[in-house]
């Protein structure tokens, strides 16, 4: 297992060296074709990327995706005809859904400070994208609570947002559904619990990104202990700290650092 942190300001060559890496690793491998995966942070990029392998020479078996596909890539091989993989709900449905849920807890009396609020226009739009911004960080509806239980003075705005969130979650798991960044989660523990997924990995790459969430993270440091070699590129100059971005440069590296041991 080999694990690599590569820093380099924009425009320098980064994406051509893991191109060459790419290559390289596919033509060592053949004709066995040992799986090379390549992470990038949206669609456009992992157009990019895919356009300059191709311009590069290209490779065969080399799947370039974000982290959103990866983590339906990795539900997919895991899936348990006993256990069906729960379905991705679309953003739509899922307004709704809370929409729905927010008013049978107001009908209930259990949410009485966002009561007033409950039918207003895009009140459950932003609930979803709080939820959404605690799944990111991957804060579980148990460990919110827990949290809020341990102040004696929290606000009741709080008490009611940490009911709503575990009501959405535990909706979610008995419906059989998930939402993006539960994919996250899911992929996560389906790592965990088999370590033969992806096991085979010969280059996992990671590109173009400055920063990581806490899902992001766990399921790199899953897929870095299984892969041959692991390249991450980060965009920075290390030599000049007293810029703003180089903060977040900080940041992002310690992150992965601590992630990647």
């Amino acid at each position: 297992m080999s694990i690599k942190i590569l820093v380099a300001p924009a425009g320098s060559g980064k994406t051509a060296h893991v191109i060459d890496r790419v290559q390289s690793t596919m033509a060592r491998q053949q004709p066995t074709l040992s799986p090379v995966r390549v992470i990038v942070p949206d669609h456009l990029k992992a157009e990019a990327f895919r356009r300059r392998l191709a311009e590069a020479g290209g490779g065969i078996g080399i799947q370039v995706q974000t982290f959103y596909d990866l983590y339906a890539d990795i539900l997919t091989l895991a899936q348990n005809p006993a256990a069906p993989m729960p379905v991705r709900l679309p953003p739509a449905v899922r307004r709704r859904l809370i929409y729905r849920l927010v008013a049978q807890l107001v009908d209930a009396g259990q949410v009485i400070y966002y009561a007033p609020l409950h039918a207003a226009p895009g009140f459950a739009r932003l609930l979803a994208d709080l939820f959404e911004e605690l799944k990111r960080a991957r804060i579980f509806p148990e460990a919110l609570a827990a949290a809020l239980a341990d102040d004696t003075g929290v606000e009741p705005r709080l008490i009611e947002l940490a009911q709503l969130y575990a009501a959405y979650q535990a909706y979610l798991i008995e419906a059989g559904w998930a939402d993006t960044e539960g994919q996250g989660w899911l992929a996560a523990i389906a790592l965990e619990e088999s370590a033969a997924l992806l096991a085979d990995l010969a280059l996992l790459v990671v590109d173009g990104f400055d920063e990581f969430n806490p899902t992001q993270l766990a399921v790199l440091r899953l897929l870095a202990e299984r892969a041959a070699e692991t390249t991450v590129t980060l965009t920075g100059d290390l030599q000049r700290p007293d810029r703003l971005a180089h903060r977040r440069l900080a940041r992002a590296r310690t992150a992965l650092v601590e992630a990647l041991d």
